[in-house]
């Protein structure tokens, strides 16, 4: 096994990648009772257009598949599911889709190995049948319309149509209802197929466990199971307009008070070639120091009333960068000009940025304590960057006001969306 020191933090990860293409990394943490294991797939909502090693041609799948195939893997045979075999051993365990990936996880505090092998053997034994995938569909259509009548979900998925023309996080996790009842076997079969294959996985365990014992479990258990040849898929590639496809709209929802989206589409290239993780960092620390639980702004809003909260967030994938406010507020008309002339003028001062380096390496240093949560970062990290980074405590002893300001230049702010969500009208 290798070894990955985490600069600063007094901590390393170990790892291995077995010759079926499976990296496997683990963080022990020996002052916590349990443990807490991920499985990985490299593949999200958005993946719906695919070719494979020497095909010209891009297959399609409908819209929700990947998230479909997370809930009909649990199934282990007829009236069996994963959920009964774990029941019995006392562990918790769930998974969840995302545009970019579906994670399978563990949560226990005994019966390590027991945990680990079944783990590995459900998610990579695949258990379809016409008929279950049929009865499935009615559970997931439900889901589906649950997430409509959520407000949280309309502003979100809202905001994402206004935004994107091409872009397929326009589109629901799950898929429309018409989508899950068009999906067929053929389908999930063929995607189990080509992504659930252990060069397309990653294995993450963080905890009180013996790492040792560990990899030779997953070495026993992957030399007993036979994997076709990795498939290569290359995925379709969309090019995203620089303008938004809507400035304004309005959404009804079940709300008291209204919420408020203001987000901004601009291409990653304005930002020059600084690497993604290090933009990610100086956005987050800008736009917390302007709009964050401490920034005098929402301190200002809050004491006037004029806003039940405010924060603000950002996200870059691919080509493009999103900087997004999020707002609630009885005062929407008021308030909106006040935000946006704020992101005309955001601000950053060399005690506001010590400030926000202390904080982050605080915060880098003790999330070490949660083991769920440094594990997803791990397996974000490995499928965003295709690596952990091990200098993240030098990355923030290492940010400068003079880059921080000139990023805030650079912010393109002409392509603006703004969304609201409103209580519903009453009845004409």
């Amino acid at each position: 096994m290798q070894e990955i020191i985490l600069k600063g933090c007094d901590e390393k990860i170990l790892t291995e990648t077995l010759d079926n293409g499976l990296q496997v990394y683990m963080l022990v943490n020996e002052k916590v009772n349990n443990f807490y294991m991920t499985l990985s797939v490299k593949y999200g909502s958005v993946d719906t257009e695919y070719k494979c090693k020497g095909e010209k041609e891009y297959r399609q799948v409908h819209n929700g598949v990947a998230h479909f195939l997370e809930h009909v893997n649990f199934n282990e045979g007829e009236g069996l599911t994963a959920h009964d075999y774990f029941n019995k051993l006392g562990s918790s365990i769930n998974a969840f889709t995302t545009f970019d990936f579906t994670l399978y996880e563990v949560f226990a505090s005994s019966e390590f190995a027991s945990n680990l092998n079944h783990l590995l053997d459900y998610v990579q034994t695949p258990y379809f049948t016409k008929d279950l995938i049929e009865k499935e569909k009615g559970i997931i259509c439900e889901e589906v319309k649950m997430g409509k009548n959520n407000p949280g979900h309309k502003l979100y998925y809202g905001m994402n149509n206004a935004l994107f023309k091409n872009d397929k996080r326009k589109n629901l996790v799950t898929g429309e209802i018409e989508d899950v009842k068009a999906t067929t076997v053929f389908e999930l079969q063929d995607i189990y197929d080509t992504f659930y294959h252990p060069q397309n996985m990653y294995l993450v365990i963080t905890g009180n466990f013996n790492p040792y014992e560990a990899i030779g479990i997953v070495k026993e258990n992957q030399a007993k199971k036979k994997f076709p040849e990795y498939r290569n898929p290359v995925l379709k590639e969309y090019k995203e307009p620089k303008s938004v496809v809507e400035e304004y709209k309005e959404i009804e929802a079940n709300v008291e008070i209204p919420k408020v989206k203001i987000c901004y589409k601009m291409p990653k290239e304005v930002f020059g070639d600084i690497e993604d993780k290090l933009l990610n960092i100086y956005l987050s620390i800008i736009l917390r120091n302007n709009f964050g639980s401490t920034s005098y702004l929402r301190e200002e809003l809050l004491e006037k009333e004029l806003v039940v909260g405010i924060g603000a967030g950002r996200e870059i994938f691919k080509d493009v960068v999103t900087i997004e406010i999020n707002i609630e507020t009885k005062y929407p008309d008021e308030v909106i000009p006040i935000v946006k002339d704020k992101m005309n003028n955001l601000s950053l001062t060399q005690e506001d940025l010590k400030r926000r380096i202390r904080c982050n390496i605080a915060a880098l240093i003790n999330d070490f304590d949660d083991i769920e949560y440094v594990n997803t970062d791990i397996a974000e990290q490995l499928i965003t960057y295709g690596k952990v980074y091990d200098n993240m405590y030098d990355k923030y002893k290492g940010l400068k006001l003079k880059v921080a300001e000139e990023l805030i230049k650079k912010i393109d702010l002409n392509n603006c969306s703004t969304v609201l969500l409103v209580p519903f009208k009453e009845d004409k």
